[in-house]
């Protein structure tokens, strides 16, 4: 399994970073009159100014998509180690990336905007108006882009074509229905966050606990947890290895380390497994309505276990 989520999310890692190199990188062209999708005047295109702000934001945006190649490949090799943690990192990681390919050309692009201010290249001649719906926007509408997210009173429409990225689709923010989709679009990416890293987190340094008091035994490891009452006990069995039973996993985790959680066998049904990997003997507690498989990385301690419940 971690030979396929491998290669599986190296692939993926390497299709999104190609994605975000075409949809991002045709701003550092000179294209309709535009570089940085800011309108520069074709007579200062090649200023030392102009070309500075596209070579520095082209070579940054170059090493950024450079080092999270070499990142993601990283990255995805923890995946052999522990399951869990690269789940973790992998989401760190891919919100980082997020963050970082569209921050560095929105600041180059902030920058290419405050020169052009700055020296005043608007040709008021090529300022024409064009009417979206009844409200007339500039066709040079720079000043609705200048933050890198556009932002226009006088258009009506909440979704437009996006300028800043090739091929999408962006919301015009001075509209109330822009920042409620968008508020709502966080919380549910923020909930899924959350509850993915509680979720996750039991099961980075799985930790079993077996407590035996009053006749109640309780497993728990990972965030499972099985009590069984000693005097409903039916069958105990000291097992050198798991049954050949093809365990089907229904909520749990399984790895080359451990199997914890929920399962289900073909003949046992439904049970619960506390199992380590390379760990012997494994103790089976049948009663008349839990079946759990448990063993131990501390030397002894499941035989003692075992004789316990026997008396």
């Amino acid at each position: 399994m971690e030979i396929m989520m491998f290669i599986i999310f190296i692939v993926t890692n390497l299709f999104i970073i190609l994605c975000m190199q075409f949809a991002y990188t045709h701003a550092y062209k000179y294209e309709n009159g535009m570089y940085l999708n800011v309108h520069i005047p074709s007579s200062h295109k090649e200023d030392a100014e102009v070309t500075e702000i596209v070579t520095t934001g082209k070579c940054k945006m170059k090493h950024f998509q450079i080092a999270n190649v070499i990142i993601s490949i990283a990255i995805c090799f923890i995946v052999f180690i522990n399951i869990a943690v690269f789940v973790l990192v992998y989401i760190v990681w891919m919100f980082a990336y997020i963050f970082g390919i569209i921050h560095i050309p929105n600041s180059s692009h902030r920058k290419m905007y405050a020169l052009k201010i700055q020296n005043g290249w608007i040709i008021e001649t090529q300022r024409k108006k064009i009417y979206i719906d009844t409200s007339p926007i500039d066709v040079d509408d720079d000043e609705y882009w200048k933050t890198g997210y556009y932002y226009n009173p006088d258009d009506k429409h909440i979704l437009i074509e996006n300028r800043m990225q090739s091929g999408n689709y962006t919301f015009n923010y001075a509209k109330k229905g822009a920042w409620i989709f968008t508020g709502i679009t966080c919380a549910i990416i923020a909930g899924c966050i959350i509850l993915v890293f509680v979720c996750m987190l039991p099961l980075i340094n799985i930790q079993e606990k077996i407590t035996l008091t009053n006749n109640n035994l309780t497993i728990s490891a990972g965030g499972y947890t099985s009590e069984i009452d000693v005097n409903d006990i039916t069958e105990l069995k000291l097992l050198d290895e798991l049954p050949d039973d093809s365990f089907l996993r229904t909520n749990g985790a399984s790895t080359d380390s451990y199997d914890i959680g929920r399962y289900e066998g073909r003949t046992l049904g439904k049970c619960s497994l506390y199992v380590f990997d390379g760990y012997s003997p494994i103790l089976m507690i049948k009663s008349d309505d839990t079946l759990v498989f448990v063993n131990s990385k501390e030397d002894g301690e499941i035989e003692r276990l075992y004789v316990e419940l026997c008396q």
